[in-house]
């Protein structure tokens, strides 16, 4: 009874160094045929089954996480570079939870061991990769979507007995992002035009000292009225002032008397200029 009771112990215990062993070196198919050092290659295909389109454009990124190695013809993923050391323990590679877990671990300047740009027609294929699980992040969204989850993939990938190399992959994709209409280009705001400058004001002359006023000449003094002026005596039968326009002639002083005189002594030189014409004319 004691023997089978040790016996029944022992075999616990490799069976649980067995399981201790299995989660720290995770191991995939156990094959013979497998070609260690044959590279292999990705193809990822970027398709939006809801709306039957493939997603263009964006980023793909792989960070090598383990590589594989064969002890005892078991195959197991031994991690390598910046995920030395992890502790992250590699059981289902279908787990999602697994991928997010080594993102955490990416240092702030990661080894890359393949990028490779989503063409038109949502593919990306990424060659010459050497045996190892792969890290694969979007680290630039496609048009229109918002980058796909982060997913691990062997290669090569199992296949029954058989080993794939070149391995496709179909991630799920995220979600669509509505486009935002493009802002209309603000309109250039006229340059302000320049100010011209102020005119120089003319030089404001000099204000003219305020002439002194001439002293005042003194009040002529008025000459004092002459004592007792004489009147001037009237002349003998002054003309009257009062009727200018009847002026009258000088006196001469000449006498009257000879104007008759004259006259008759006319008249009888008249006569007897006749007397002695009608003489003439009688003898004839």
């Amino acid at each position: 009874m004691k023997s089978i009771d040790l016996r029944h112990r022992l075999a616990a215990v490799l069976l649980a160094m067995c399981l201790v062993v299995c989660c720290a070196l995770p191991a995939f198919a156990t094959s013979a045929n497998i070609v260690l050092g044959r590279l292999g290659s990705l193809h990822v295909r970027l398709y939006d089954t809801h709306n039957d389109v493939p997603l263009r454009g964006g980023e793909l990124t792989l960070y090598q996480v383990a590589t594989v190695k064969r002890t005892n013809g078991n195959l197991y993923f031994d991690y390598t570079g910046d995920f030395v050391g992890c502790g992250v323990v590699l059981g289902d590679l279908s787990d999602s939870t697994l991928a997010d877990q080594l993102v955490k671990y990416l240092p702030a300047v990661p080894a890359i061991a393949a990028q490779q740009d989503v063409n038109e027609e949502g593919y990306a294929d990424i060659t010459k990769l050497p045996q190892g699980l792969y890290l694969v992040v979007q680290t630039e969204a496609s048009h229109g979507y918002e980058a796909i989850k982060p997913f691990l993939v062997s290669i090569p990938m199992p296949d029954g007995d058989n080993w794939i190399y070149d391995v496709d992959a179909t991630p799920k994709v995220g979600a669509t992002i509505p486009e935002t209409p493009d802002t209309p280009d603000t309109p250039d705001v006229p340059d302000t035009p320049d100010t011209p400058d102020t005119p120089d004001l003319p030089e404001q002359p000099d204000t003219p000292d305020t002439p002194v006023s001439p002293d005042s000449p003194d009040s002529p003094v008025s000459p004092g009225n002459p004592d007792n002026p004489v009147s001037p005596g009237n002349p003998d039968k002054p003309v009257s002032p009062s009727n200018p326009d009847k002026p009258v002639l000088p006196q001469t002083g000449q006498l009257n008397w000879p104007v008759p005189v004259l006259a008759c002594s006319g008249v009888l030189l008249f006569a007897a200029g006749w007397v002695l014409n009608r003489q003439g004319k009688k003898e004839n």
